[in-house]
């Protein structure tokens, strides 16, 4: 009981704080809802940047996988041309090495003919270099189908073989080539007329041997796909490569031309230019 502090000893209670301290200022509310804001913010692009990575990420795995099966199937394509012009060559010719041939031939052929076509190659010329090119190619066939040997041998009056095929080759290629040539001149006929000639004692010079019926069909398609691209070739350059005719299908005339008038209209229009 002694020891019991009295009444009057007893501490004195904590002063009672004002409620109106503890609400923070405007100035404090509008920092911290920065920071809010600009945290939320962060937290948005830093959730772009992941997503935008990973799409990213997805975007050249698509791209790599497109690019492989782009390359794939041009693979099976060139497989595909390469070796159908093989499959025919041993087919029909019974020689891979004519399938070789005759599919280069056409594919640079057919480059050759969409290159002349950019410049002045017309469906008419295309044709017209067709047929001229079909008439060599069968002649050529013709040629080295024959059995010249034996055609000597039932023709007692005829020369051997040999000659008999040289002079053929002579004759048919010699007319062909002055005919030909004749279509630009006399100086072309002349000059083909000669290479005629020479091309045919060559020819008439390899088809003594008697190679084959299968043989000369495929030399004469060989001579079919060489010569259509020059023969279109010298029908579009046989007048000269004229410039100015290529230049105007490139060039867009007409609305240069117009630009120009408008030019001028709007330069009468205005007042500096109506007093000049």
């Amino acid at each position: 009981m002694a020891d019991r502090p009295s009444p009057s000893e007893s501490p004195d209670p904590s002063p009672a704080q004002d409620p109106q301290s503890e609400i923070p200022g405007l100035g404090e509310q509008f920092g911290r809802t920065r920071n809010a804001l600009v945290g939320l913010i962060s937290a948005h692009v830093n959730l772009a940047k992941a997503e935008f990575g990973e799409i990213a990420g997805q975007l050249k795995r698509a791209a790599a996988f497109a690019g492989i099966a782009l390359l794939l199937l041009f693979l099976a394509g060139m497989l595909v041309v390469v070796g159908t012009a093989l499959f025919f060559g041993e087919v029909f010719f019974h020689s891979v090495g004519w399938g070789v041939l005759l599919g280069s031939e056409l594919f640079i052929g057919g480059a050759a003919l969409l290159v002349l076509a950019i410049i002045d190659l017309g469906w008419a010329r295309a044709f017209s270099s067709f047929v001229v090119a079909l008439g060599i190619g069968l002649a050529v066939t013709g040629v080295f189908a024959v059995d010249w040997a034996a055609v000597s041998r039932n023709n007692s009056g005829l020369p051997g073989g040999f000659v008999l095929a040289v002079l053929t080759g002579v004759v048919v290629f010699g007319l062909l080539g002055a005919v030909l040539g004749a279509s630009f001149g006399r100086g072309a006929a002349a000059a083909g007329l000669v290479a005629g000639v020479v091309f045919g004692a060559l020819l008439g010079a390899l088809a003594s041997a008697h190679l084959g019926l299968r043989v000369s069909v495929a030399l004469g398609l060989a001579a079919l796909l060489l010569f259509w691209p020059i023969c279109a070739a010298v029908l579009v350059f046989r007048h000269g490569f004229d410039f100015d005719k290529l230049k105007d299908r490139f060039m867009p005339d007409q609305t240069i031309a117009t630009t120009k008038e408008t030019i001028e209209w709007v330069r009468e229009q205005m007042p500096l230019g109506r007093k000049s």
